[in-house]
């Protein structure tokens, strides 16, 4: 039987991915591998990105250092199923 995976879809412009990746980069947590991946869609020219749990949480930890963009802190919360914070 395959695995299901949750997704959340995520729409970003070009600043917000630019920051997004910058803030992964300064704060970085989690598995290598996937923060290099996770880096490299924030990188790229989409705007729509679908992040799986593992992503969730790296951004999560990163928007939380210095709580930038509330809502989509908010949005990945609700998502790992965290009580939401203040800020």
């Amino acid at each position: 039987m395959p695995v299901q995976h949750d997704w959340l879809q995520v729409s970003l412009d070009a600043n917000n991915r630019r920051a997004l990746a910058e803030a992964v980069e300064a704060n970085a947590t989690g598995d290598t591998e996937v923060r290099t991946r996770l880096l490299r869609v924030l990188r790229s020219s989409r705007n729509d990105l679908l992040l799986d749990e593992e992503q969730a949480e790296i951004v999560l930890a990163a928007l939380n250092v210095d709580r930038q963009m509330s809502a989509l802190r908010a949005r990945l919360e609700a998502f790992l199923g965290r009580p939401l914070t203040r800020g």
